[in-house]
């Protein structure tokens, strides 16, 4: 058998752990005392009511090691006390002597954040009225591992009984801090399968203790640099599974040269030679695209256009909203009077009044 007895100039800090049964009370005990990761599927087995005895300490030298720590300076040796979460279960003995309170429920259970403010809370004033207290929200993880696929695959091989955690299920963090603004309490979320927040809540109940110590032992000098409880560091939520996309092949060139075979939706007719009945019809995006200098004609015909300008070179008679179709050989008859066209210098106009 190994002492548990304390080192020089240490500090005993009695924690105990209270919440309703299947919250993951005993579960963050053994993250914090054992160093114990779990895996998903030991997570989802069936849960059996189960208590951390506090004789380990005595018993294995691992864990006793384990519970010492040095927090803002002060040597410290946390003991942890689980308790049952049955609310019928008689907890005084284990409240006695506590130092602080660690209240716990399920961010996946809405009854569970209820019976914090119906039954817990007054239990543990009842018992322990002046030990501070911390909310502890567990199974932080699931808030974003509902919608996993190995997740809800878990549930499909095994038991149809057992139900998977939905999105209605979810405690959101505003709704757990209103309750423990409500309660005056300090707040943290946890999940021993991340391992978010384990350390960090333990920490702080250490420090939210110490404080408390220090308020009744003013004359302790080793106290006076411990620190008020920190915020908690945001959880990080797991990357998403990357989306598989697919990127079609391109069908540019194929309509481009339908574009023009069939002469469709061109906005340029360009006459040639000395007969204005003759021409060929273009796009002038493809033009534009294509050279420089017919870029520049066009943004300079444009701007003319917009200033109310016209030149004495060439005519343009145009509506902004035609477009037309045409196929086959093509004709200045043949085109439709609203098409944009560019006759060449020289070439004969119709003037048609404004």
């Amino acid at each position: 058998m190994l002492s548990d007895n304390e080192q020089p100039h240490q500090e005993l800090v009695k924690c105990v752990v209270v919440g309703d049964t299947a919250v993951g009370k005993t579960r963050l005990i053994c993250a914090r005392a054992c160093n114990k990761q779990v895996s998903l599927s030991q997570l989802l087995t069936t849960h059996v009511p189960t208590v951390w005895a506090i004789d380990q300490y005595r018993i294995y030298k691992d864990v006793l090691e384990r519970s010492w720590d040095i927090v803002d300076g002060v040597n410290v040796s946390l003991r942890l006390w689980d308790t049952f979460g049955d609310h019928e279960k008689d907890r005084r003995f284990a409240y006695g002597r506590s130092d602080v309170v660690l209240l716990c429920f399920s961010l996946t259970s809405k009854v569970s954040l209820r019976n914090v403010k119906n039954m817990w809370i007054a239990e543990i004033r009842r018992f322990c009225p002046n030990t501070p207290v911390i909310l502890v929200g567990c199974k932080n993880d699931l808030r974003f591992m509902y919608r996993d696929e190995s997740y809800l695959a878990f549930f499909r091989d095994h038991s149809p009984f057992v139900r998977a955690t939905r999105k209605s299920d979810l405690i959101m963090p505003d709704e757990a801090r209103s309750v423990a603004k409500d309660l005056g309490l300090p707040y943290y979320e946890t999940s021993v399968l991340t391992y978010h927040g384990v350390n960090e809540v333990f920490e702080n109940a250490i420090r939210i203790a110490l404080l408390s110590r220090r308020q009744q032992r003013f004359w302790m000098t080793n106290l006076k640099k411990v620190q008020r409880p920190l915020l908690q560091e945001p959880y990080c939520p797991p990357k998403p599974h990357p989306l598989d996309i697919t990127v079609a092949p391109s069908s540019f060139t194929d309509h481009t040269s339908l574009l023009f075979q069939h002469q469709a939706f061109t906005d340029v007719i360009f006459v040639t030679g000395n007969s204005p009945s003759v021409g060929f019809s273009a796009h002038r995006f493809v033009l534009v695209c294509a050279s420089v200098s017919f870029a520049g004609f066009f943004v300079e015909d444009s701007s003319l256009e917009s200033n109310g300008g016209g030149s004495g070179e060439m005519c343009r008679s145009a509506s902004e909203s035609s477009m037309v179709s045409t196929f086959g050989e093509a004709t200045l008859g043949e085109f439709n009077e609203d098409t944009e066209h560019l006759i060449r210098p020289g070439a004969a106009v119709d003037q048609r009044p404004p």
